[in-house]
């Protein structure tokens, strides 16, 4: 058998080298750290203002559609209304919490409306009239951040930054409320 050379050593230790650097060089897991995000998975959320669903177009932008029935009262809406619109949110990339922002439509019926009955004595005969509230369209931009248990379980919240009436109501004008406008809380679901 032949002695190996000084090259031959050379290479030897280089090879084992790059291997055992290679094999040493494990990730360091972050047990406190979030890197799930949901992509190209569709889903559903409930929050305080109803639910809605969705489609992870990928792990940094999600589109869906409100079906919200909100039961609260504030200036800008009766007791109960509901809001359906299609919405987009941009996540943003982060560690446990993911920040993000939201920007949606809505078609808003602000309340049920209300239905008055006259009754003529005289003739027997009585009237109803049903007078429904003018549907809005309204624009809302929130941030927020969320959480993500998995590719499958996220926790959310948003604050609210604009709610702007670009249609209906009562004058047609475009109404532009500013300041924090509420907020929002949620789980969501994908499959």
């Amino acid at each position: 058998m032949k002695a190996m050379g000084l090259r031959s050593w050379l290479t030897v230790f280089a090879v084992a080298a790059a291997v055992v650097g290679t094999a040493s060089g494990q990730a360091v897991i972050d047990k406190n750290r979030s890197f799930f995000s949901p992509d190209k998975q569709v889903g559903f959320g409930i929050n305080d203002r109803g639910l809605h669903v969705q489609y992870a177009i990928g792990p940094a932008f999600h589109v869906g559609m409100n079906l919200a029935l909100d039961f609260y009262k504030d200036s800008a809406h009766s007791e109960t209304y509901y809001d359906f619109g299609p919405y987009a949110k941009f996540l943003f990339s982060g560690g446990v919490i993911k920040p993000y922002a939201w920007a949606g439509v809505g078609i808003v019926q602000p309340r049920t409306g209300a239905v008055t009955y006259t009754r003529d004595p005289e003739a027997g005969t009585g009237t109803a009239e049903v007078n429904l509230p003018d549907t809005e369209v309204r624009l809302y931009l929130a941030v927020g951040g969320e959480h993500f248990f998995n590719d499958n379980v996220g926790v959310y919240g948003h604050v609210n930054l604009l709610d702007a009436m670009l249609a209906g109501g009562v004058n047609n004008d475009v109404v532009i409320d500013g300041g924090l406008l509420g907020g929002t809380v949620g789980i969501e679901f994908f499959f």
